[in-house]
């Protein structure tokens, strides 16, 4: 019987149930946060509607604002993913502009999730310093993708690339929030335009002429 137990298998089986488990009530509590807020969503509607007994809950997230934990690491891991994809890109532009709107995927497609999440953060410490070390290694992985730029003579050389990373977070970060507390507008068009005028203000002076010439003279959608 013990074999049994321990046989590969029935291992790998017990564990594909566990993350299925895992999803299925991360992808519940994000769903009702972003109709409801996080304030006004109870342990009891999670698990309700994840169908699985509160015990359960408490199995995978010992608290509710660890599910926020959890999404921090989701979106430190949509960095870490553009920082490879970078490591052999002959452009870091398109990886740029592909994670930051992979970054807004989730959270910012909702303002009420947005502006909950962020007032929770503000207001809990242990979630606060846990998504600030969050955002310092997701600089540091976005400074890898800007030295790649460097290397690759796309961007301007005299700052650090952990510079570049921070003024990155700082303009994205602040276009989500603006666009959270503003009338319902295209999010997507946003990101786009805040993203075209950093990279004005980052690339190296051959890739700045280029970005500034006249819209009849190079390819590219209107913003």
């Amino acid at each position: 019987m013990l074999q049994h137990q321990s046989n590969p298998e029935n291992n790998g089986r017990r564990e594909r149930r566990r993350q299925e488990t895992h999803t299925r009530i991360f992808e519940s509590a994000m769903r009702l946060f972003a109709e409801r807020g996080f304030a006004n969503t109870p342990v009891e509607d999670i698990t309700e509607a994840a169908d699985v007994a509160k015990g359960t809950f408490f199995n995978y997230f010992p608290t509710k604002e660890a599910i926020l934990e959890a999404l921090a690491e989701r979106q430190l891991g949509v960095v870490k993913a553009a920082e490879e994809r970078a490591r052999v890109a002959a452009s870091v532009r398109p990886v740029l502009l592909e994670m930051i709107h992979g970054l807004a995927e989730r959270p910012s497609r909702s303002q009420l999730l947005l502006r909950s999440l962020m007032g929770v953060a503000l207001t809990h410490n242990s979630l606060s310093n846990f998504l600030g070390r969050v955002l310092e290694g997701g600089r540091v992985h976005v400074a890898a993708i800007m030295k790649r730029g460097q290397e690759l003579g796309e961007l301007r050389i005299d700052l650090e690339p952990v510079e570049l990373a921070r003024v990155m977070q700082h303009s994205i970060f602040g276009t989500q929030m603006i666009w959270a507390l503003s009338k319902p507008k295209d999010l997507d068009k946003w990101l786009d335009l805040t993203f075209e005028i950093f990279w004005r203000g980052i690339a190296a002076e051959t890739e700045s002429v280029l970005s500034t010439a006249p819209r009849s003279t190079r390819k590219g959608k209107s913003l």
